[in-house]
């Protein structure tokens, strides 16, 4: 029996769409909030439960560096930071969007209840023990998408 690419081609697309779009419509509907600027960013910081020293510091070292670093904008609704209980189960359909199974920062940029692009800053790991470098890079990363 011979395939057809096309036909294949088509049929890994509609395969990857019902399992990507299931995802990424939780994800979206969790930042429709009336009153807030259609465009944003939106910076969130998935924790457990139960948080370590360590998890701990990292939280507080990117809230600082959210709040310390666009008080204009937070002031405007242009930037938010967020807390997320990754193991709390009204947070699953986030959590699973974000494919978040441990501490995690995203920062992303939403426009309306659309997300339009997002990245994971995995080097907070790395910077935790250094506050200045930590700080540095969360903002380096959320300037990104304010420009």
């Amino acid at each position: 029996m011979k395939r057809d690419p096309i036909a294949l081609f088509v049929l890994g697309v509609v395969a990857f769409c019902a399992f990507v779009l299931p995802q990424a419509v939780p994800v979206a509907d969790a930042f429709a909030e009336a009153g807030t600027p259609a465009d944003r960013i939106v910076v969130m910081y998935f924790h457990r439960t139960q948080r370590c020293p360590t998890c701990l510091k990292m939280g507080g070292y990117s809230e600082e560096a959210v709040k310390a670093g666009f008080a204009r904008q937070i002031t405007d609704g242009k930037v938010e930071f967020r807390y997320i209980d990754f193991q709390d189960k009204k947070n699953e359909a986030l959590a699973n969007g974000f494919k978040v199974g441990g501490p995690k920062l995203i920062v992303a940029h939403i426009n309306g209840n659309k997300i339009m692009e997002y990245k994971n800053l995995p080097d907070i790991w790395a910077k935790v023990r250094d506050r200045a470098a930590f700080i540095e890079y969360v903002q380096s990363n959320i300037q990104e998408y304010l420009k």
